[in-house]
């Protein structure tokens, strides 16, 4: 399993690209990240 809880990531002149994100992915859960440009989606992933 894959627990995620209040993660977030802001960078220094203080937009956050992600906020306390709460994410659970279980073990054979098939699981996808969709958003808009800009979303977040691929800092998520690299944290």
């Amino acid at each position: 399993m894959i627990r995620f809880e209040q993660v977030s990531k802001q960078f220094p002149n203080g937009t956050f690209a992600v906020k306390s994100l709460d994410i659970e992915i279980k073990k054979g859960e098939f699981f996808v990240l969709i958003g808009p440009s800009g979303s977040g989606k691929t800092t998520t992933l690299k944290i």
